[in-house]
């Protein structure tokens, strides 16, 4: 180098060869590593993220969001043992209660999700994210023109039949997750053949309860039951039993509303207190067609019965009233290929022609619904019956009779 060069010059040069030599460097390294080629052992196997104290790790991954702490974990098996437990967060597995309380579900809501955004960094050349299922699936599951989509607009085989069921508010069945269950039951109903065959017939069989949780949504706590069992038709049918604790008189009221939804279409809420209400019909369930309408659901034909259409129990001192009531669906049949029941019974993805104006599912239906009466009522017990048979009813008629 000239000796008549600027200092600042000439130290400029020397910074930049070493910047060079750095770059050149970490490309002889990332192409070795990429081609499985031998070179300088230290180098290829020793990094230098992992070369710190745990505790220092620790302090580093503090500071991350759950996204990149998530993807941190799953990039060795000393980074998944310090950090793996955030795989386990909340805002990565589905929602709760997937729709909202007073209007209708959107598809779009899923696609803005912490999960939905991990499902996507997690697409590789082997896996590649379903917007129907909302799962990762292999290539091998997606037609070659499904490939080329984006993953918003991406489905699986399965087609329009695709998506989710939502049973609760741990367990959001997939297709593929129906099968398993399907599959659960055969086999549990064959080993209590096989044990009848040789204990005896007198054997009892006990219900099998699937899964069970609870739920706590401000005043209002709902323990949910699932029993899922296969009819002779090989049909998968889902009885869910409810217990929704709330206060007294507040049954579908906004400030005790829960999110849940007892099929993809009717909040559980709203659902129970209108077929409450049907204890204002004169006709009952066998006879009003209004009845019939408000316990089923026309879109999916599930089912809401509650067999006292009341409380079955009020806290004196605590004023909490508790419902027991079920709802009955069928998923459709056993087979590989999903059928119309099923997608019926999907909360994602949602009807898109469906909106708050010409909603006739989740909004409660009143004693409108029901037929005038056709002769003018006695003043007897015909007055008093079709009421709602709370206590506060009991003890007026009661004190009008000792009269």
């Amino acid at each position: 180098m000239r000796s008549d060069l600027p200092v600042d010059m000439g130290s400029s040069f020397r910074r930049a060869g070493e910047r060079l030599r750095s770059i050149a460097k970490m490309n002889r390294w990332a192409k070795t590593q990429y081609e499985g080629k031998a070179g300088d052992t230290d180098t290829i196997t020793n990094c230098y993220l992992l070369a710190l104290p745990t505790e220092l790790l620790l302090e580093i991954i503090s500071h991350l969001s759950v996204l990149p702490e998530a993807c941190l974990a799953l990039t060795c098996k000393r980074l998944y043992s310090i950090c793996g437990a955030t795989l386990g967060a909340k805002p990565l597995h589905f929602s709760g209660d997937f729709a909202p309380l007073f209007h209708h579900y959107r598809n779009g809501h899923n696609f803005v999700t912490p999960r939905w955004q991990f499902i996507n960094l997690l697409e590789d050349n082997r896996w590649r994210a379903c917007s129907r299922c909302l799962k990762l699936h292999p290539r091998s599951f997606f037609p070659a023109r499904e490939l080329k989509r984006k993953s918003e607009d991406r489905s699986c085989n399965l087609g329009s039949s695709a998506g989710i069921v939502d049973l609760c508010p741990c367990k959001k069945l997939t297709f593929q997750d129906k099968v398993e269950l399907v599959e659960l039951l055969r086999i549990r109903r064959k080993t209590i053949t096989d044990l009848a065959i040789q204990f005896g017939s007198g054997m009892k069989q006990q219900r099998f309860c699937w899964h069970s949780c609870t739920e706590d949504y401000g005043s209002t706590q709902l323990d949910i039951e699932i029993y899922p069992e296969l009819d002779d038709e090989d049909q998968l049918k889902i009885k869910t039993e409810y217990r929704l604790r709330t206060g007294s008189g507040q049954l579908g009221k906004e400030e005790h509303m829960t999110p849940r939804f007892g099929c993809a279409h009717r909040s559980v809420d709203l659902w129970l207190s209108s077929v409450c209400q049907t204890t204002l019909c004169r006709l009952y369930d066998n006879q009003c067609a209004s009845c019939k309408r408000i316990s089923v659901c026309n879109t999916c034909n599930a089912s809401l019965r509650c067999p006292r259409k009341q409380p079955c129990r009020v806290d004196d001192e605590t004023g909490q009233a508790t419902y027991h009531f079920y709802t009955e669906r069928c998923l459709g049949g056993s087979g590989p290929v999903p059928d119309q029941t099923w997608a019926a019974q999907r909360i994602h993805p949602a009807e898109n022609l469906i909106d708050v104006a010409n909603c006739s599912e989740l909004c409660p239906w009143t004693i409108r619904e029901h037929p005038p009466l056709e002769e003018a009522p006695s003043l007897e017990m015909n007055i008093l019956n079709p009421a709602i048979q709370d206590q506060s009813m009991n003890q007026l008629y009661t004190s009008i009779s000792m009269i």
